[in-house]
């Protein structure tokens, strides 16, 4: 197992590709600099193509990983929104090249576990597939809020999670049952930091012992971020700043 004195985890959310030279650059860039800090991983956090069409999705896709893959690491992708819009999920991780990948998992990394939880569903349970859904509303549903507290109280490593969506407030961009999400993150006692995206602006509040970290979206030029995980607990570092240093 990594040292988690050492680890860094390289985090990019909300790329929204659009297959632009801009864009194309800014992504180039953005997993140069994750290489550079010497993250082990890389997690991109969902929306990572804006497309019209199932073939223009799956063609982007296709570019997201092959600039992605410049990473010197393994990576894990998470679906968002977007990414669904005309795409299931199982499409978009065939476009990928990642068969087999599912969107809600688990690793351990940097002694600690990892827990992508999958919130791209409508209320009362139906799977976000080609469109049909509203992006406002979203859940997490509750045979996954089982396997997420099983997950959580098996696993041996304090833990982090990490939603495409919001789970720390109310509101559009938040799943509409976050507060269920936090029931079962705040009693367990293990749940050390979640990371999320959605919103597009940087944000933290701690809550109960645990930072919830929204990180800006990198379509918005926001900068690559890196969690530190050493000794002093998870830290996120965004352009050379610690998150409570933006924020303050």
């Amino acid at each position: 197992m990594q040292n988690a004195k050492q680890a860094r985890i390289g985090l990019l959310t909300d790329l929204h590709y659009d297959g632009s030279a801009p864009a194309m650059n800014r992504l180039y860039e953005a997993v140069t600099r994750i290489n550079q800090s010497g993250a082990g991983t890389l997690l991109v956090m969902g929306d990572l193509v804006n497309a019209g069409s199932a073939f223009t999705a799956r063609r982007l896709l296709r570019e997201v990983e092959a600039l992605c893959g410049m990473f010197r690491g393994p990576i894990r992708y998470m679906p968002g929104n977007h990414d669904l819009d005309h795409l299931s999920k199982r499409a978009f991780y065939e476009a990928l090249g990642r068969d087999g990948d599912v969107p809600r998992f688990h690793f351990e990394f940097g002694g600690y576990t990892f827990i992508c939880i999958d919130a791209n569903f409508s209320p009362g349970g139906r799977e976000y597939d080609s469109g049909n859904f509203d992006w406002r509303e979203s859940v997490v549903p509750e045979e996954e809020l089982g396997w997420l507290q099983l997950r959580i109280a098996s696993s041996p490593l304090p833990v982090i999670v990490v939603s495409h969506q919001r789970v720390d407030c109310a509101g559009t961009h938040s799943v509409e049952n976050a507060e269920a999400v936090r029931n079962i993150i705040g009693p367990s006692g293990k749940v050390k930091a979640v990371f999320q995206g959605h919103r597009h602006e940087d944000d933290l509040k701690q809550i109960g012992g645990t930072a919830y970290y929204t990180l800006g979206a990198h379509v918005d030029a926001a900068g690559p971020a890196v969690a530190l995980l050493d000794g002093r607990g998870v830290r996120l570092v965004r352009d050379c700043q610690s998150a409570e240093e933006v924020l303050s």
